[in-house]
């Protein structure tokens, strides 16, 4: 119904002729980990005493981690907010929980990323886990950014292409072309997925398959 009362403004519109971002699509699961500086009067028993927090003591103070999936916070298998139900993903709130001081130096602010490897989704024919951050650009297209001492399965999506809009349609067509035959860039070997396109100007991702992109995921068998 249109509403005559209160002012519908039109939203800007921004400019397709910026930057885009190609990376691999890994068959994972989406997780992320929110990293916290604690204020020095603040009391860490609090979190302590809660289900699913990690907090560790770095040279500056201490920080707070927690772990969640793509829609929950999630915690170690052992630690059940209703005595019933697991609340990790596949394991990696319990991988956070291990790795923990070494997490914290990624610095305060939520990083996203997708944890994928054995018995997750496609598996990729991996014998264990790894978790790829999905920001390319601060961490760097083979993660070279990343903090000294970092966990062995900690990596970043493989970054294929970097253009302005006016090159993208070529560019997805050279990175989709690329994995389809020869396969993931992140686990070589394996079969890809397909590809993940950012746009740097609207901080929005959009998504494109090898096989069967016209489906949706629910039909894809």
């Amino acid at each position: 119904m249109t509403d005559v009362n209160n002012f519908r403004p039109w939203p800007k519109i921004p400019r397709f002729n910026r930057e885009f971002v190609i990376t691999e699509k890994l068959n994972g699961t989406n997780s992320q980990v929110a990293i916290k500086r604690m204020a020095e009067d603040e009391d860490p028993a609090g979190y302590l005493n809660s289900h699913g927090f990690n907090v560790v003591a770095k040279d500056d103070g201490l920080y707070v981690l927690r772990a969640g999936s793509r829609k929950r916070w999630i915690a170690p298998n052992g630690q059940k907010l209703d005595g019933t139900v697991p609340l990790d993903n596949f394991g990696f709130a319990a991988w956070v929980a291990e790795n923990a001081n070494a997490l914290a130096n990624l610095g305060e602010g939520t990083h996203f990323g997708e944890w994928y490897g054995r018995g997750i989704q496609h598996g990729y024919g991996m014998t264990g886990r790894k978790w790829a951050l999905f920001n390319t650009t601060r961490w760097g297209t083979t993660g070279q950014g990343l903090p000294d001492g970092s966990p062995a399965e900690l990596t970043v999506v493989p970054e294929l292409a970097r253009v302005r809009g006016h090159l993208l349609n070529e560019a997805i067509r050279d990175s989709l072309r690329l994995l389809r035959t020869l396969g993931s860039v992140a686990e070589p070997g394996a079969t890809a997925e397909g590809i993940v396109i950012y746009s740097v100007e609207t901080n929005q991702c959009y998504k494109a398959l090898l096989e069967n992109d016209d489906l949706p995921k629910g039909l894809v068998v």
